[in-house]
């Protein structure tokens, strides 16, 4: 009965992780909702009966995919791949959050880049086929704005600006997509800490997000991305200084959130609330700025006064 309910999640688990990657390339719209979910049914089954089985499920969704929906879905399954191998490895053992994500998000963005190196055959004409693209969505956003009854001066303007607006998502490309992959990871992670409640302690040193905080030494990052504007340097040293800059403050932004959740937990606000808060600082740019602001200041004001309770009775006094 046990080897019987294995075989049937087995194949569940398959079929699942499958159609999550399928249904998201061919319905775009709700690729951004599916995709992230693409390794979660795979780490479950791995996480409940083993480690090898689940690693099994990758090696038979991935030939699946190569013979029956072809070489490309095959090499973007190999992406998630990466992720559920590591995680299933490293969960228990690699315990720091902030190492852990970043770590699988590292190597899920080498594999990435390795895939689309395979593709294009070289960086060049991978950059021109993105700029190309860019510039075809902006151009097509352009003529929707147009027929919205815009004004035209300011179309206009947007229509000289296409080309520098194109350079400056490339430049920002790696960055995006290193936060973006991150995000997927620690998503993945949350979903398994809900359904693992009892292996929370034994997987993470942290015991809730409200509790998380970054690396006090990532403040050295910022300060030097800041220098970097500021000094003449180079071209790639200003663009790998916007792209820390980029994920640092993606990280104080977090835990800026952390710190609204804490203070929303601590004082029971109701979850409607919670909801139309969190979709405000989402969508409006200055109360995202805000929250990141919040999560950096908490390297010196420890709004939630964590250091003063992680310190034994006679520190504290």
């Amino acid at each position: 009965m046990q080897r019987l309910e294995i075989i049937i999640k087995f194949f569940l688990a398959l079929a699942s992780t499958v159609f999550l990657l399928i249904a998201g390339v061919l319905l775009p719209a709700a690729g951004v909702i599916l995709i992230p979910f693409v390794p979660q049914p795979v780490l479950l089954f791995g996480l409940k009966y083993g480690a090898g089985l689940g690693v099994a499920v990758l090696v038979a969704a991935m030939i699946s995919l190569f013979v029956f929906a072809g070489e490309a879905l095959g090499f973007v399954y190999s992406v998630f791949a990466v992720m559920v191998g590591l995680l299933l490895w490293l969960l228990g053992r690699l315990r720091i959050v902030e190492l852990l994500v970043t770590g699988v998000a590292a190597a899920m963005l080498a594999t990435a880049a390795g895939v689309l190196l395979h593709f294009y055959g070289s960086w060049g004409a991978m950059t021109q086929d993105l700029r190309g693209s860019l510039t075809d969505n902006l151009t097509v956003a352009l003529r929707v704005h147009e027929k919205m009854g815009f004004p035209q001066e300011s179309l206009n303007l947007f229509r000289e600006k296409i080309p520098e607006i194109v350079e400056q998502m490339l430049q920002l490309l790696p960055g995006l997509l290193f936060v973006s992959l991150c995000l997927v990871v620690l998503l993945n992670i949350l979903f398994l800490w809900r359904r693992f409640p009892d292996r929370r302690a034994q997987w993470l040193s942290v015991g809730t997000f409200r509790e998380w905080k970054c690396p006090e030494q990532l403040v050295w990052a910022l300060i030097a991305c800041g220098f970097a504007f500021f000094v003449p340097a180079s071209e790639v040293v200003t663009i790998v200084a916007v792209n820390v800059l980029l994920v640092t403050g993606v990280c104080y932004f977090i835990q800026g959130l952390a710190i609204v959740a804490f203070f929303f937990h601590k004082n029971n606000v109701p979850r409607f609330l919670r909801s139309a808060t969190y979709i405000l600082i989402i969508f409006q740019q200055i109360f995202t700025l805000l929250v990141a602001a919040l999560g950096l200041f908490d390297l010196w004001g420890d709004f939630r006064r964590l250091k003063k309770n992680n310190l034994n009775p006679s520190q504290a006094s």
